[in-house]
């Protein structure tokens, strides 16, 4: 039996599958339209192109998860961990997410520490706060701004007389400053972060220079604080070293007004540097830079979150200010009411004039006697008309801001100044012949403000007066 009879079927057989007769299938095949297989084509040039671009990708997704990886270890490795929590309790409430996400306001005081040397250059152990700056950082308002605190400013120090604020850091350190701070401003400070006397000119090395536009020459020695300026004028790039004497220099008619004003402008440069694309391929240096000879509450990944918020917030610039004052033979005079209605607009985005119409009172359910009393004044330093304060009938566990008409947002500002509660929204009374008047705000003050009357008790405690709801 021949392979043809058996079925077998070869190449030759094409043939005669397609209709040719058996003597045809002997004879070689010719090259016809019909008979000619045609030969394989090398796959189209777009298809080669997405094969090659697609493997490019996948290449650079891996390097940069790669890069992600290698950053976060760098800081885990480096930053700190939670150090600063004994000095500053973080908030309760998350207002960070994951990933890199800022969920709800945050202020931070920065606080830049200096150093004195004797006459023989070494180094003192006593220290004051050479550079403070109250920052907020408001996702909803897609708002960034920072407000400069002349360490010359007249405060009242707990435990202490008055005098600069500066001097709030050598009587009882960090914790003493932020104490002093929420005293002159009606802030809150959720977070901080102190910097050691290079932290500053290591973190603009590691972004790799800023650019300032530097308003007069400036020549000038200060061997016990081991500061050295030596500027021209004009506009130029900056290293760390120039950049933080610059921003240090006060000998001038200004002083420490001038000072602060600098400072800001080298804030401003700094920010728009880490703006530029290729900033993000520095993050190592740069949270290196920030974690050396860095103390701070927050962690490595709120640190990163609030920078790429910075990042990514458009066009529009950070908001800088100075601490609203006068000039005074000592001290830089702050003035109550401009302090209040810059603070209101800046941190709260809420308006003075409203805020003075918007009546407030308070219930002292906590059990502890002056807590209401001691609420009553901060809400009038924010700017807010109490009305009323009164003990309540019971004790309660958690505080409450019941608003009546129509401002929620106030009383949220209320409530996160004052740190604890939460906002509900209810309507007016109503009832025969008129109800009795009630306040736009009321704050039922629980056990979790027992704390306020504590510390209260504790800074008069000789101070003769009676307590109070």
């Amino acid at each position: 039996m021949t392979e043809l009879d058996s079925g077998a079927q070869g190449p030759e057989d094409a043939p005669t599958r397609l209709g040719a007769t058996s003597a045809d299938a002997t004879q070689p095949a010719l090259p016809t339209p019909e008979t000619k297989t045609p030969a394989a084509s090398p796959a189209p040039r777009r298809w080669r192109w997405w094969a090659a671009t697609r493997w490019t990708i996948v290449v650079v997704f891996l390097a940069f998860c790669g890069f992600l990886a290698g950053t976060m270890g760098s800081v885990l490795m480096v930053a700190s961990s939670g150090a600063g929590d004994a000095v500053l309790a973080r908030p309760t409430s998350g207002r960070f997410a994951f990933p890199l996400q800022l969920k709800d306001r945050v202020n931070v005081l920065i606080i830049g520490i200096d150093q004195t040397l004797d006459e023989r250059r070494r180094l003192l152990t006593i220290a004051r706060s050479d550079t403070m700056v109250l920052a907020t950082f408001d996702p909803h308002r897609r708002y960034a701004g920072f407000l400069s605190i002349p360490r010359d400013t007249r405060a009242q120090i707990r435990g202490r007389r008055t005098q600069k604020i500066n001097a709030a850091y050598a009587y009882g350190g960090t914790r003493m400053t932020i104490a002093a701070v929420e005293d002159l401003v009606p802030v809150r400070v959720h977070y901080y972060v102190k910097l050691g006397a290079d932290s500053f000119a290591r973190l603009i090395d590691a972004v790799g220079d800023v650019t300032v536009d530097v308003e007069k020459d400036m020549n000038y020695r200060d061997s016990w604080a081991g500061l050295e300026i030596d500027l021209k004028k004009g506009r130029q790039r900056l290293d760390g070293h120039n950049a933080m004497a610059y921003a240090r220099f006060r000998h001038d008619a200004l002083g420490d007004i001038g000072r602060a004003r600098r400072q800001q402008q080298v804030i401003q440069a700094l920010f728009a540097r880490m703006r530029d694309p290729d900033t993000i391929w520095r993050a190592p240096q740069v949270l290196e830079a920030i974690s050396r000879s860095t103390e701070t509450n927050l962690r490595p990944h709120e640190m990163l979150a609030l920078a790429w918020f910075m990042k990514n917030r458009g066009g529009s610039t950070a908001v800088t200010t100075t601490l609203p004052g006068r000039f005074g033979p000592i001290y830089w005079e702050p003035v109550p009411t401009e302090i209040r209605a810059m603070v209101l607009d800046m941190f709260y985005g809420l308006k003075a004039d409203v805020a003075a119409e918007t009546s407030v009172e308070v219930i002292n359910e906590s059990g502890v006697p002056g807590v209401a009393r001691l609420l009553c004044e901060r809400i009038q330093a924010l700017g807010f008309r109490v009305t009323r304060i009164a003990a309540g009938e019971r004790v309660s566990g958690k505080s409450l801001f019941v608003e009546r008409r129509g401002k929620p947002i106030y009383a949220g500002a209320l409530r996160d100044y004052l740190g604890a509660g939460s906002v509900v929204s209810a309507a007016p009374p109503s009832g025969p012949n008129g109800a009795e008047p009630v306040a736009d705000i009321t704050v039922y003050a629980a056990r979790d403000f027992g704390h306020i009357g504590q510390a209260r008790q504790e800074t008069r405690a000789n101070s003769g007066r009676v307590n109070t709801p």
